[in-house]
């Protein structure tokens, strides 16, 4: 009850402010998915649906409301923008529409115990987590550089095995987090936990990471010291205080470092309530059937951008870039933002792609890869579902997107999950092998 509550809440406390009754209608059908994503899940606890299903509503119900004035949207800062025809708007919804209907398909409610676990050894954690954190200072050019404000560093200068290293580094504090939880020792387990975190906290903190990198980093961590035990509630709170507080908070600090602390008294909590700050994702989408609209299909060119992210622009001077970017390089010549690194929704990669059917067979086949993902068991560890710890983590940028500029971290730390795995699941079998051979 509490899911639908909040949902049904923030949406009638946004409804009185809405522009028109057009802009109204146009959320209906999104509310309508969200509200039916939501009634799917039966448990008390925290579940990955809830991220799913709440981001879209933040992003495709929430947003439009607040931001769509006449027919323009966002922009309200800016030097000048674009007026959009409301079929526009009707299509950019339709994208989204599609693109998630196969999603209510997808169970995304966990048991209450991982049906199988390992638990890799912590020496060997405490190794690769030590090593990682080296080798990930050395990546982005030495602990001096890795320091600096966002807007200080250059992200040219990093190496792309950063982000291999930053995962590794991630899940084994994930994991050392979860073997806290489960063992009876605690005392012991703590000491090299401890270490682990504040390691962790050198590499991504407020005032040196993107605000959803320190979500995906830090949220795997939390959810596997609660044992992924955490109620609904708590979630649905934790999340409007994030929405109005923490990511506000979070963009100042994460750009200017510790001298942004002196803009935080310009923050206005009830403000941030009726127009959330830096959800443009419903924007980006308007816009890019407007940029398609004078251009022809791209078949595959956006796809390519997304699936070969771990190619190097250096050895593939001619690869694609995703749609995000050309979204982005158009509105910030317009002034319309300060920079052309914008959200962009997977959705509207396929659109530009391949049109509706694109986006019917995109969606479809994200589905499939999630739900596949979900219904895993080798990303069990200590008894609970880490590998749904790191997807929950990570929806939130992954929806937002663009998806290939965000890839990377994500794809790491399920590589990093999957190899802990391996030799641990190797020793179950051959401890099952010999039992069974003395048996016989």
């Amino acid at each position: 009850m509490i899911r639908i509550g909040t949902v049904l809440a923030l949406y009638l406390a946004n409804l009185p402010f809405a522009d028109s009754v057009f802009v109204v209608l146009l959320t209906l059908p999104m509310l309508a998915m969200v509200l039916a994503g939501l009634a799917r899940i039966g448990s008390e606890q925290f579940q990955v649906g809830d991220v799913f299903w709440f981001c879209l509503f933040i992003y495709f119900v929430i947003s439009p409301l607040q931001r769509l004035h006449g027919d323009q949207i966002g922009g309200t800062t800016a030097i000048t923008s674009f007026a959009y025809e409301p079929g526009e708007y009707v299509a950019a919804m339709i994208i989204v529409v599609l693109f998630c209907l196969p999603f209510l398909f997808v169970s995304m409610e966990k048991g209450e115990r991982a049906p199988t676990s390992v638990e890799p050894r912590l020496a060997g954690l405490l190794v690769v987590n030590v090593t990682s954190f080296a080798l990930f200072v050395l990546s982005e050019g030495g602990l001096e550089r890795l320091l600096l404000p966002r807007l200080e560093q250059d992200p040219s200068q990093s190496f792309i095995a950063g982000m291999l290293f930053l995962a590794a580094q991630s899940v084994t504090t994930c994991l050392m987090a979860a073997r806290f939880w489960l063992t009876q020792q605690r005392v012991a387990a703590a000491i090299p936990l401890l270490a682990a975190v504040l390691l962790l906290a050198i590499s991504r903190n407020p005032f040196n990471a993107p605000r959803f990198i320190l979500l995906a980093v830090w949220g795997p961590i939390v959810l596997a010291l609660a044992g992924g035990k955490v109620s609904a509630s708590k979630f649905y709170i934790a999340s409007l205080l994030a929405l109005t507080v923490g990511f506000p908070i979070l963009n100042i600090t994460t750009r200017s470092g510790l001298s942004g602390l002196s803009d935080l008294s310009q923050l206005s909590v009830v403000g941030n309530f009726f127009d959330i700050p830096s959800i443009d994702v419903f924007d980006t989408a308007v816009h890019a059937v407007r940029f398609m609209s004078a251009h022809d299909h791209l078949w595959g060119e956006k796809m390519t951008a997304v699936v070969l992210f771990f190619v190097p622009r250096a050895m593939w001077e001619g690869k694609p870039i995703v749609g995000g970017l050309d979204i982005g390089n158009e509105l910030f010549s317009a002034g319309m933002y300060g920079t052309p690194n914008l959200s962009f929704f997977l959705g509207c990669d396929f659109y530009m792609d391949f049109g509706f059917l694109g986006v019917v067979l995109g969606g479809t086949v994200a589905a499939i890869l999630l739900r596949s993902a979900l219904r895993s068991t080798w990303g069990s560890f200590f008894q609970v579902h880490v590998m749904h710890f790191v997807i929950a983590s990570s929806l939130p940028i992954l929806l937002r997107g663009p998806v290939g500029a965000v890839l990377p971290l994500f794809t790491c730390q399920m590589l990093v999950m999957r190899l802990a795995a391996i030799p641990v699941r190797r020793d179950v079998t051959r401890a099952v092998s010999a039992t069974e051979g003395q048996s016989l």
